[in-house]
């Protein structure tokens, strides 16, 4: 199946107001697919319902209608058994790694939490030595277990972050403006850690973010949200050489004008 995660047209409104008169159309009728082991970028600016698909897809929003599909099966139906198990094959990587970390909890103390959670390993010793294993894979050493969060670099916490995710073996990873908390150098890292990770791994990749030039490079299909549309979706070199909507062509002359 080439096609790990497929939305439906799927909707998701907000009632405003005092008597709930007004509707927000949040996410309008969405409808694209990620194929396996390949990235797809999700593009437009602050509000446009990027951030609240996330939600849809990781199930801490429910949908006002359509459907997701998690390799063939429709994610809304799961049972209790089923969604531990999604919830462990698509993981989630937010903008502000910090903020994903427990400020009381030592480093080790977090990791081996994230894995008696998910009951994998038989002992400690065993879930040590996937923690160490895994640290490797993103580029850390075992001396920051002994440290608090306040204690790294932001770049080491948004590596820590992706290594706890990489813990729970997923096949997808959502990835909400990642970069955007670093330092253009650290930035660059972790980008390149990301595809060299998807290479060995061969995870799949939903990439949110308002930059459309990073899309350019870590991106194999790309889709343009506004006002909670998909206004365009098409392959990276589609989409970068030949926008055909206004709104893309907008978010095109904006980068290379600044740059």
């Amino acid at each position: 199946m080439p096609n790990i995660l497929e939305l439906r047209d799927v909707y998701r409104n907000f009632s405003r107001g005092i008597f709930h008169t007004h509707t927000i159309q949040a996410v309008d009728h969405v409808s694209f697919s990620l194929e396996r082991g390949k990235t797809f970028g999700l593009v437009g600016n602050s509000g446009c319902g990027k951030t609240t698909l996330s939600r849809l897809i990781t199930r801490l929003l429910p949908l006002t209608s359509g459907h997701i599909l998690f390799e063939g099966e429709d994610i809304t139906h799961f049972d209790h058994q089923k969604a531990k198990t999604y919830h462990r094959a698509v993981q989630m990587i937010f903008q502000n790694p910090e903020a994903s970390l427990d400020p009381s909890m030592h480093i080790r103390d977090s990791l081996l939490e994230a894995l008696s959670i998910h009951q994998i390993g038989s002992t400690r010793e065993e879930r040590m030595q996937k923690i160490l294993h895994t640290l490797e894979l993103v580029g850390l050493s075992d001396p920051l277990l002994a440290r608090y969060p306040h204690q790294i670099s932001g770049g080491e916490a948004q590596r820590l972050v992706i290594c706890r995710a990489l813990l729970l073996e997923p096949k997808v990873l959502l990835l909400d403006e990642p970069t955007a908390m670093l330092d253009v150098s650290v930035q660059a890292s972790i980008m390149h850690l990301l595809k060299a990770l998807q290479q060995e791994l061969g995870l799949t990749y939903l990439y949110i973010t308002h930059d459309i030039e990073l899309l350019s490079w870590i991106s194999d299909t790309i889709g343009v949200m506004q006002q909670g549309q998909l206004v365009e979706l098409g392959s990276r070199t589609q989409i970068i050489e030949s926008p055909a909507h206004s709104y893309t062509k907008t978010l095109l002359h904006s980068y290379t004008h600044w740059k």
